[in-house]
């Protein structure tokens, strides 16, 4: 009866030492510490995606349009550490379109045109634009899992947020002349030569302004007092947030599907935001015959004469103020026509304020990422087991 009892005292340093000892052991959790190596691993992955745009060229004029038939593939690829019970962080680079068509979202066969998006139809304005964005995000899992990687619960749902950097730079499909006329084929009609049918940064045309020179910048605050904006930049701010569900597959992968919200502080994913310029303010008619490229400025800087004379008869009938006007530029010997335009709700405004507006520049542009990827998990020297069994 007294030999069990001093041979602990021989093993553990005497009777008290044991308690305190197996209480040390008990208490055991790798979950106590926010960084614990003992339960973090790595893991690196990739999947497809599938992004939609939320601006000014949707369906609706709201915030929560979108044509799902614009939905463009793209591709991701990451970098995973897990280190806490329920925490992890990635670097996640991510490619994928965006892309938008007036004259597809809104169409006199569609069910959705009516006078608010006629407007939005004769308006004809276009774009795609790849996104480059890399991000780090943190994830957050509602189930807790504190032990090695083989472990994990079989099912996860999670969330994540993160900051991160977008490249963009969105395009137009130029069209093949430049009508001075408020529909084909009126006016003078000037080639576009080598940028017909091709896609051409928008951002580098200035297709609201953006790159008149600091004079040309005076005279337009003084003749229609108001600025032109500055050109954006290609390179923007993202702010992620997702939420996703992960499946076990076999000890080493993981299936995941993610949607995220992009918060951006740019409303230029479509180039359109603000409102339609002097035409002449790009040159005069002779610069638009002379230089290709002033004529595809003022082309796709309003693409509301890209109709045939039937067509535009067709859908006057349907918008706020149906009819042309007919400009003379401030700055050149430009003359010009054009539908009386886009604009707001009749009755909002006066006539010159609604048919002036290209977009809305007080909501930024928006995207949507629905993301299907496969995570595998780097065994061996990366990932350390528990310490005690």
């Amino acid at each position: 009866m007294i030999m069990p009892e001093a041979s602990d005292a021989q093993i553990f340093g005497g009777k008290n030492k044991r308690r305190k000892s197996s209480r040390k052991i008990g208490s055991f959790s790798g979950s106590k510490k926010l960084v614990n190596p003992e339960i973090s691993y790595f893991a690196i992955g990739g999947g497809i995606n599938a992004l939609n745009y939320f601006g000014e060229i949707a369906p609706r004029p709201n915030t929560l349009s979108t044509d799902i038939s614009f939905t463009r593939p793209g591709v991701n690829l990451f970098i995973k550490q897990k280190f806490g019970d329920r925490y992890s962080w990635k670097v996640n680079f991510m490619w994928g379109r965006l892309q938008s068509s007036d004259r597809e979202t809104v169409s006199p066969e569609g069910n959705n045109f009516v006078q608010e998006n006629a407007n939005r139809y004769l308006r004809n304005l276009s774009f795609r634009n790849d996104i480059y964005e890399l991000t780090v995000q943190g994830q957050f899992d509602l189930f807790k899992h504190g032990g090695r990687f083989s472990s994990r619960p079989p099912l996860n749902v999670y969330v994540t947020f993160g900051a991160g950097l977008f490249y963009h730079n969105p395009k137009g499909l130029a069209p093949d002349n430049f009508y001075t006329g408020a529909f084909q084929g009126q006016g003078e009609t000037i080639s576009l030569g080598t940028n017909a049918g091709q896609w051409v940064s928008l951002r580098d045309l200035g297709t609201e302004g953006q790159f008149f020179d600091a004079e040309t910048r005076e005279a337009y605050r003084e003749a229609y007092s108001k600025d032109v904006p500055n050109p954006y930049s290609r390179l923007q701010i993202v702010l992620p947030l997702g939420i996703g569900a992960r499946y076990k597959l076999t000890n080493n992968l993981d299936i995941a599907l993610e949607l995220g919200y992009r918060h951006t502080f740019t409303d230029y994913l479509d180039d359109v935001s603000g409102e339609y310029v002097d035409l002449g303010a790009f040159g005069s008619l002779a610069d638009a015959q002379g230089d290709e490229n002033i004529a595809l400025a003022m082309a796709m800087s309003d693409l509301s004469n890209q109709f045939s004379q039937e067509d535009f008869n067709n859908i006057q009938e349907f918008v706020y103020v149906p009819g042309t006007d007919t400009y003379s530029s401030e700055f050149s010997d430009l003359l010009w026509s054009r539908a009386k335009g886009y604009g707001g709700a009749a009755g909002i405004g006066n006539d010159d304020v609604r048919r002036n507006i290209r977009g809305n520049r007080n909501d930024n542009d928006i995207y949507i990422t629905t993301n299907i990827s496969l995570t595998y998990i780097l065994g061996g020297g990366l990932v350390r087991g528990a310490k005690f069994r």
